[in-house]
């Protein structure tokens, strides 16, 4: 039998901006686009799980990415 494991946790590079938009809004779900370096380059947030599934590469619960953003980070100057 062959199977295959997937990770499905990655690090997702984000700016501010996108960090602020994710924190704020009130939707369940987010469907994004990655480039190859892992950079967010398209995001939409919505409250249907299947409406813009087909528009992005991935979806996600939002409440994931909003847990690893309330974790603590350090800034490097």
């Amino acid at each position: 039998m062959n199977t295959k494991t997937y990770n499905i946790m990655q690090q997702i590079k984000i700016s501010l901006f996108q960090l602020l938009a994710i924190n704020k809004t009130n939707k369940d779900f987010i469907y994004f686009d990655l480039d190859n370096n892992n950079n967010l380059t398209a995001f939409k947030f919505s409250n249907e799980p299947l409406r813009y599934r087909n528009n992005f590469q991935h979806y996600r619960v939002l409440n994931i990415f909003k847990t690893e953003i309330k974790k603590p980070k350090t800034i490097n100057i």
